[in-house]
């Protein structure tokens, strides 16, 4: 596929086929993630790859658990209806044949800027973050649908850590659902136009 049809191509997915995802694939995917740039080279990513429905299952109960748990704590009816709605974009890794959990971990690298600067950043999560979205593209480039999610590590992030052992300084960045899309979107969503977000000096 050429470079910008997979650009324009990748959208994100929430429903897939059973049929798994050959070792091979899986395999080209990670490597395209581990060609991302990264701060100092630091490379400060991991992922872990799940293909056993039980744990994929044991993790979707363990995000609607909490969501649940957040629902009945609270009497806000707009934080009631945004929670509820957060369910299926939460848990729908445990649907997809492959979930690829993304785990990151601090820069190892000083602070650059002395100047006091009040914005945090976070350079080992913009260099995993640079790795996840290459393994997006590489699996739309290779017929697969996938989409990344951040919501579980919102809501269970320390839960899902232990199930999955990850210990610091590592921590559950998000969880990318990958397999054969079941569902696509008549639609892409829509993009703000270029002029829009953009300025030339």
């Amino acid at each position: 596929m050429e470079f910008f049809d997979t650009i324009r191509m990748r959208h994100s997915t929430r429903h897939f086929k059973d049929d798994g995802i050959p070792e091979c694939d899986l395999r080209k995917m990670l490597e395209a993630a581990t060609l991302a740039p990264s701060a100092t080279n630091d490379q400060p990513w991991h992922f872990i790859v799940i293909q056993n429905n039980d744990l994929k299952n044991t993790m979707r109960d363990i995000v609607i658990a909490v969501l649940e748990a957040e629902i009945t704590s609270t009497e806000d009816k707009a934080r009631i209806k945004r929670l509820s709605n957060m369910r299926m974009f939460s848990t729908h890794f445990a649907n997809a044949p492959a979930a690829i959990a993304v785990l990151a971990r601090p820069w190892a690298g000083s602070v650059y800027s002395t100047s006091g600067e009040s914005v945090p950043r976070d350079l080992g999560i913009e260099s995993a973050s640079m790795a996840s979205n290459q393994l997006l593209l590489a699996a739309t480039d290779l017929g697969y649908g996938s989409c990344y999610s951040s919501a579980p590590a919102e809501f269970a992030r320390v839960e899902l850590e232990a199930v999955l052992d990850v210990n610091p300084p590592w921590f559950l960045l998000g969880i990318i659902s990958l397999g054969i899309t079941a569902k696509i979107p008549q639609t892409l969503a829509a993009r703000k136009p270029l002029d829009e977000v953009t300025t030339f000096i």
